[in-house]
């Protein structure tokens, strides 16, 4: 399974060299991130979702909402929006 750093590393098309660079940390440790072998503190955390332009909750992967549960969001959504268009309609 990728992790959430793996993946923007690779949509980004960045070389984990580079980025390891970037952050002033060791390649192995970067890695060891990315493959959950080592867990990041709140400081590298920081500072991967300043350098991704991401939220810290999105980086650890918590605010995920599946497909499944946004695609019964929006047909709860359409339902309604459909019912408000048909009241309207018959009180014209």
């Amino acid at each position: 399974m990728k992790t959430r750093l793996g993946e923007l590393i690779e949509s980004k098309g960045l070389e984990r060299k580079q980025v390891a660079k970037d952050l002033h940390i060791e390649r192995r440790t970067l890695d060891n991130y990315i493959n959950e072998y080592t867990l990041m503190n709140s400081d590298i955390i920081r500072r991967l979702a300043q350098y991704f332009n991401v939220s810290t909750d999105y980086l650890l992967g918590i605010d995920h909402l599946d497909d499944e549960f946004l695609n019964k969001k929006i047909d709860n959504i359409s339902k309604e929006l459909k019912e408000i268009v048909y009241h309207l309609n018959k009180k014209s």
